[in-house]
Parts: C-alpha cells; sequence; structure tokens
C-alpha cells in the first residue's frame, strides 16, 4: 500500500521491514527515509529502545513502528499546539517529530545519572560494594543510548541539504537545533559511559580489599588454632614425662590449668606478633 500510494523506494521499505536498522538519513529524489530509536518506558529498569523509521515528502510524514512510542505521544502534542504560521509545513512536522524522540532521551540519562549517584553514595559513604545488577543494567542502557544516538551525530550534521527544496529554508535552524542536542546528549553519555567504567573498578576494587580483609581474619584465627592444637595435641598424648602435666602447687593438681595458662601466652604472643606486622 505504501508502494502504491507514495512511490516508496523498494530498499526503504525493506529497510523498514526488517527493523534493527542503524539510525541514518537517506536521501531520495521526492523523500527523505529517516531511521531512529525512541526510548520506551523506563523506571529503574533497563532501557528499551524501539526503531522509528520516518518517511518524509513534500507534503506527508509516514510513521512506521512497533507498538505504542511516548515520544510520538509528545509530538502530536506539541504539534496540536504549534503556531498557524508553522504548522501547515512539513519541515516543521518533521522537526516536532524528530525533536521530540531525541528529547524523550533527556529524561533517561537524567535517571542515569542518579542512579550512578546513588551508586556512588553506598559505595564510598556506607562502605559496601554496589548492586552487580544494577551496575549491568545501568552499562546496558548506556550502551544502548550510545547505540541510537551516535550515528545521528553523523546523519543531522547536513540534514536537510539547502540543495534539496523539500523544505523550507524557515525550517533549516530547527533542525540545526535538533542537531545541537544530539551533540549535547552524546557529550552526556560519553561521561556516562566513563562513569559506569569507573563504578565498575570500584565496585570491583571494593570486592577484592573486603576479601582480603578476609583473608587476614581468616589467618589470624587459624594461626591461634595452630598455637592452641600444637599445645593441647602434645600434652593430651598419652605419655609420661611431659613437663608441667603433674604439677602440683600446695597438694592441689594444676597441671591443665598451668598448660592452660601457657597456651593463652602463646595465643597472646601470636596476636601480638600478628598486629605488629598490620595483620589485625
Amino acid at each position: 500500500m505504501l508502494n502504491r500510494q507514495f512511490d516508496f523506494s523498494p530498499l526503504s521499505l525493506e529497510d523498514a521491514l526488517k527493523l534493527r536498522q542503524r539510525p541514518k538519513v537517506d536521501e531520495f529524489p521526492n523523500y527523505y527515509f529517516i531511521v531512529m530509536y525512541a526510548p520506551l518506558a523506563h523506571a529503574g529498569s533497563e532501557l528499551q529502545m524501539t526503531e522509528v523509521d520516518l518517511f518524509v515528502g513534500e507534503n506527508y510524514v509516514v510513521s512506521l513502528h512497533p507498538g505504542e512510542v511516548p515520544a510520538l505521544d509528545l509530538a502530536r502534542k506539541r504539534w496540536e499546539k504549534a503556531q498557524p504560521g508553522l504548522s501547515d509545513r512539513v519541515g516543521f512536522l518533521a522537526h516536532i517529530v524528530v525533536d521530540a524522540i531525541i528529547d524523550s532521551c533527556f529524561p533517561i540519562v537524567d535517571d542515569i545519572d542518579d542512579r550512578l549517584h546513588r551508586l556512588d553514595e553506598i559505595m564510598f559513604h556506607s562502605n559496601r560494594g554496589a548492586n552487580p545488577e544494577e551496575l549491568l543494567v545501568l552499562k546496558r542502557s548506556v550502551f544502548a543510548l550510545r547505540m541510537s544516538l551516535y550515528p545521528l551525530r553523523e546523519a543531522f550534521s547536513e540534514f536537510p541539504k539547502r540543495e534539496h527544496a523539500l523544505f523550507d529554508l524557515e525550517t533549516h535552524p530547527y533542525f540545526q537545533d535538533v542537531y545541537d542536542h544530539v551533540l549535547r546528549l552524546l557529550d552526556i553519555v560519553d561521561i556516562q559511559q566513563d562513569m559506569v567504567a569507573s563504578a565498575t573498578e570500584a565496585h570491583l576494587a571494593f570486592m577484592s580489599n573486603q576479601l582480603n580483609e578476609t583473608m587476614k581474619t581468616l589467618t589470624v584465627v587459624g594461626i591461634c588454632e595452630a598455637a592452641a592444637a600444637a599445645v593441647f595435641g602434645a600434652w593430651g598424648m598419652n605419655v609420661t614425662g611431659l613437663p608441667l602435666a603433674h604439677a602440683r602447687i600446695g597438694g592441689v593438681d594444676m597441671g591443665f590449668w598451668l598448660v592452660c595458662a601457657f597456651t593463652m601466652i602463646l595465643i597472646g604472643l601470636a596476636l601480638a606478633w600478628l598486629k605488629r606486622r598490620g595483620m589485625w
């Protein structure tokens, strides 16, 4: 139907049907074919992007997308509030749709920024590691944003071309504003990508340090147990002639208590040695 009604190229129709296309702007003699990705509902979970294909002609804008897209609802509201002198221009309508899709990414990067700051507070103020699942979700979300925005930097740098008479010259500055928004988002996403990498490294460092502290504690416990086991193992053998085994003080058998006292002295010496070496 689209081919009969609008005479779209089979190449663009094939790309629209296959989905999972790279974001781009293809120029045809009588229309533009624009591929973008719009974010879906995002509330602290992993970001999901959906493909939106736009066919922009002299007097129409056709959009193809699976399911509902919140950014297009925002575009419709902006179109209804547009000034009468601009609302009848297809270039301005195309700008509203494209700009709404780009602007819908700003709340996403703000939410990611807040979640990254919360992770920093957990790791550096609460003195505990971050949630690995949360780090992985943030990493995937930032990656999805970058994959959907990075190709648009080149695509919108010269869009629309001035030699193409499809849009009025008055609408060109509006698309330059869209290009500025893309660059701004890419700067934020690049910073957040570095922040996610730094948070992951900090989490791994914290877990490694926690493991070292656990190993130190186990080493101290093992040395104390080894000292006690050595003494009680030697004096617990069924042999005669062991020192202090049958010691008597004032007619009272004190051998057991003297061995316990000797054991405690050995453990105290071991702890003092470990303390001096900074292991306890």
